[in-house]
Formats: C-alpha cells, structure tokens, sequence
C-alpha cells in the first residue's frame, strides 16, 4: 500500500513527512512516495499568465531547480534524522504544473494524500486537485507541525454534519480511527440534528466514541469546529471539504475555508 507525500517546499517538508510517517506506520507496513513538483515556466505548458507569475517568483523564493534542490535536500535531511520505525520513502521529482501532476501521481495511491499547508502558489494548486481531481482523502498538516514522537495520532476528533462529504471524509479515516486511543464526535448545533445519524457510521466501523454537542455560535462555523477540537485536546481533525464547488464555497464564505484559515492542528479532509 502507497500513500502520497506532497512536497510544496523545504520549509514544510518535515511537517509534511511527519505526518505522513505516522498515517503509514498506522496503516502497517504502508510506503510513502514523495513527490516535489517542478513548476519550472521554461518547461510546462500553461497559460502565459501562470508562466509569467512563475518567472516572477525566481526573484523572491529562486528558481524552480534551486527550490526543487532545496526540497530535496529537506527530505534527505528528515530521512537521516528519523527514528526507528521508519516507512520505506521514495523520493519522486517531477516536472510539470502541480494539478496536472499531482492528479496523475495521485490515482497511483492507494490511500491518502498529505500536503502540509505552505502559504504558496504551489500548494493552492495541490490542494485544489487533491481535493477536487482525486477520489483519496487528504491530510493537511499546518507548515511548522512536528509529530515529536508520535507513532500515531492517538486523539482523533470527528466534525458531524448532514453532507455526504463528511460521512465519505469518515470512511476514508476508518483505518487510523481505528488504531486511535480515543475518539470524539463533534457537532456543532442540536442535539436532534440529522448530522448526528453519524455516529452509527462509526458504531459500524467499531470505532468506540465519545460525544460532544455544542450550540451554535456566530456565523464562522469552522472555526468554531476548529475551537471544539482544540478543547479536546484531539491530535486531528476529520472533516468533510466543500460541500459545493469550491468557486461557490469562496463567493459564500464556506465552512471547509473557515477550517483551513482557522486549523493550526493536522486535518483529514475527503470531498
């Protein structure tokens, strides 16, 4: 079984790496590939607008080579300095645009995608095919997390609410829910809400939970789902991603950009 580590930067490849050690070794036996995409404009097909931005980068971060250099050398610095146990890491670096190649690279996967969150260009682009290109789940950790010697995310919380997303966002978590120590629902609303018709998803996967029902307030509902998880000291958040398209989500000032703009912890969204 291969999971797939999406390598924006050197700044976030620790965190990215840690992350997706822990979602390997809890799947048992598990690889990961790290992929560090080459944005480089004097090779990839795109509009002349995204080549132009792309050569206007090389002023402030340096060229794609030296980026994917410095990406690199990040991992070889992680792979050298990781305990025991370790899942086996292959090193991938591909020339492209990161949707293009992250969409391809993706459907070789067999379980999940970890991207840790850069304020960048790259990882934007990543994102949005990992989220909307792919059929796997994605694990996005904040750019300076660390697992500090964790083996696995041993609190996980779990965001109820009545989409599908969030009961396919569960069903992709059953792996790593089941190996949790401890697991809380989350619903942010009322006890009688048909979001909490959940809970018998995960009665059916064996996952034993605890619940937590919490009254509306104000009008940014993820970050308060962000706060409610924070309160229970959870290591991650399980979350369905953009109930719409993500153009509608934006203009509306949807829950899943209220998440990613509130989360400083580790998050497995599904869309």
């Amino acid at each position: 079984m291969k999971l797939l580590a999406i390598i924006v930067g050197a700044d976030s490849a620790p965190a990215c790496l840690d992350a997706a050690a822990i979602a390997a070794t809890s799947l048992g036996g598990a690889s990961v590939e790290a992929l560090n995409v080459v944005v480089d404009p004097e090779h990839i097909v795109a509009p002349s607008e995204e080549i132009a931005f792309q050569q206007l980068r090389e002023r402030d971060e340096g060229t794609a080579q030296e980026r994917a250099d410095a990406a690199h050398a990040a991992f070889v610095s992680w792979h050298a300095e990781a305990g025991e146990p370790t899942p086996r890491m292959e090193w991938w670096s591909i020339v492209g645009t990161e949707e293009a190649v992250v969409t391809q690279e993706a459907a070789k996967a067999d379980a999940l995608i970890v991207i840790a969150r850069e304020r960048t260009m790259d990882t934007a682009d990543a994102l949005h095919a990992a989220i909307f290109s792919t059929d796997k789940p994605a694990l996005i950790v904040p750019p300076g997390w660390r697992a500090n010697g964790r083996t696995r995310f041993a609190h996980m919380a779990v965001g109820l609410s009545d989409s599908d997303n969030a009961r396919h966002a569960i069903e992709h978590a059953a792996p790593w829910l089941r190996v949790a120590e401890r697991v809380t629902a989350i619903h942010v609303g009322k006890a009688g809400d048909p979001a909490l018709q959940l809970e018998a998803l995960l009665d059916s996967i064996c996952i034993r939970h605890e619940r937590r029902i919490v009254p509306r307030v104000g009008d940014n509902l993820g970050a308060q789902l962000v706060a409610e998880a924070k309160a229970v000291e959870a290591d991650l958040l399980v979350t369905g991603a953009y109930r719409h398209n993500q153009l509608i989500e934006w203009l509306l000032g949807g829950t899943t950009r209220h998440i990613l703009a509130a989360a400083d912890m580790p998050l497995l969204m599904a869309h």
